[in-house]
């Protein structure tokens, strides 16, 4: 079916550009961040640095839109999981004064630990997400118990309230859990809070003055705001997250030149010894992941593992984030967004912008985005209806082409997000008629035209529409050359056959 097909791709629309020959790279990096924010798809800070050296450092967009307050590259933000990277060294600063040991057990060091195969699990299990041990609570009970105030304790309750999810040391599975334990693990064996030792330890000593966890109940300077951008609403407060409950997982607070403090430090004696540093960067089996730190290797320019990337990336209520080393040559990428996208159209994720900052580093060509038509259009049907967001496609069709994305999957991704997020099936049918009069040969956009119908019970016209489908298919077989259209064409078959048999009754 269609619809499978879009949340399979979700592909943003997208440009190959070759920057000018000559171009610096702090001009190529601009000239990429600007796309996003130009487009509406990014809002925060960026700093990149080559071999040491800051090449980039800017602030995009709004900090705080209720008092159209514009960001700065000191602003603060909420960094989520890579304060994981912090925990991490934490423990491993603990490791190499001998206050822990990488094969220790969790009941090692927190005696009264009820959960299962607490004398089993080690430091170095938690360290890697080889624990078995769950990453959150439910959905539904995440939702309630995020907004309450929890000590760490609390936080290691979760853990041993609920069964492993696998043998420890047999898989890789994220755990937010397991960093929740390391947390409170710092603080019993140095018997100072969790903050004061990161604070002592890693902060001061790297100059990080503005780096600290978050505590909800105090006032933060120059803290910025956290958004939710949904499709056809704009820009929505993000929900209330209690900062405790992510201590350890994901509750420091940052800002890109701190980060940047943070990446040099480590190049020094300041933070822990190089021995133990190797430790932290070393990719353990299974999943590739270090102490704190995802550890991977990429080609470029056509060299295979040319480059070794230590990398995170993170997500919070109304926040993104993503940091990289490049351990080969001290180059360093940090992407702070104070806006997540509640949508599979142009989400513009951290990481997806920070990996293209790499591949700009190393002189390969990055991919620009245009202006998605499918979300400029989805605001003017939450502000001005079906009818007047369908006039100004055809508009930007005729008047503005260049400037936007117009492929098939626009429309067909704005259909399917339209149904299913928003309960609009009529306006979903209008979206899906635009496209199959401009992309009469795709099969996609019959099936998923069919497919609404059959779900609002038209079974005559469904089978219409999916018979006209597969008539596409049969003239057009290159056009809709891939394995998720012979599939839906499969899936269209049993639909015939069903509604066929209901039209019978």
């Amino acid at each position: 079916m269609g619809i499978r097909k879009s949340i399979v791709l979700i592909i943003t629309a997208l440009l190959t550009c070759s920057p000018g020959y000559g171009q610096d790279i702090s001009e190529k990096i601009d000239q990429l961040i600007n796309s996003y924010y130009q487009n509406g798809i990014f809002n925060g800070a960026v700093l990149v640095s080559q071999k040491g050296n800051v090449v980039y450092k800017k602030a995009f967009g709004i900090a705080d839109r209720d008092w159209n307050i514009p960001h700065t590259t000191d602003t603060k933000f909420k960094i989520a999981s890579l304060s994981k990277a912090f925990t991490a060294l934490a423990i491993m600063q603990m490791v190499s004064e001998g206050e822990i040991s990488l094969n220790g057990k969790i009941k090692d060091y927190i005696p009264d630990y009820a959960g299962q195969l607490g004398d089993s699990i080690t430091i170095h299990e938690l360290l890697t997400h080889s624990s078995g041990i769950r990453s959150n609570l439910d959905p539904e009970e995440e939702l309630i118990k995020q907004r309450l105030h929890h000590d760490l304790r609390e936080m290691v309750n979760y853990a041993e309230t609920s069964k492993l999810l696998f043998k420890p040391g047999s898989r890789f599975e994220y755990s937010n859990f397991g960093y929740n334990i390391l947390a409170y693990i710092i603080q019993s064996v140095s018997g100072k809070s969790y903050a004061d030792v990161l604070k002592e330890k890693i902060f001061e000593p790297a100059g990080m003055k503005s780096t600290g966890q978050y505590d909800n109940s105090l006032v933060e300077s120059r803290l910025v705001k956290g958004y939710e951008y949904k499709l056809i609403y704009g820009y929505r407060n993000a929900d209330f997250v209690d900062a405790s409950f992510t201590t350890g997982s994901g509750g420091l607070i940052s800002t890109v030149e701190d980060l940047y403090l943070f990446d040099r430090a480590l190049y020094s004696d300041k933070l822990i010894p190089h021995e133990s540093l190797t430790g932290i960067f070393k990719p353990y089996q299974p999943g590739n992941y270090g102490y704190g730190w995802f550890i991977s290797k990429r080609m470029v320019n056509g060299v295979s593992d040319s480059l070794v990337i230590a990398d995170h990336s993170g997500s919070i209520d109304g926040f993104g984030s993503y940091m990289a080393r490049i351990l080969n040559d001290s180059s360093f990428v940090v992407v702070l967004k104070n806006h997540r996208a509640d949508t599979y159209i142009d989400p513009g994720f951290a990481p997806d912008i920070g990996r293209q900052i790499i591949s700009l580093l190393y002189g390969e060509n990055v991919i620009l985005p245009k202006i998605s038509v499918a979300r400029h259009i989805a605001s003017l049907i939450g502000n001005c209806g079906i009818d007047s967001a369908i006039n100004v496609y055809y508009r930007i069709v005729k008047e503005k082409p260049d400037n936007y994305n117009l492929g098939e999957s626009e429309l067909n991704k704005l259909g399917i997000e339209l149904y299913f997020r928003f309960s609009m099936p009529n306006e979903a049918l209008k979206i899906f008629e635009v496209n199959m009069l401009q992309f009469p040969r795709s099969y996609n956009t019959y099936d998923s035209y069919a497919f609404i119908l059959m779900k609002k019970g038209d079974y005559a016209s469904s089978i219409k529409y999916y018979r006209l489908g597969l008539e596409v298919l049969k003239n057009y077989p290159l056009e809709n050359n891939n394995d998720m259209v012979r599939k839906d064409a499969e899936n269209a078959l049993a639909y015939i056959k069903d509604m066929e048999e209901k039209l019978k009754m």
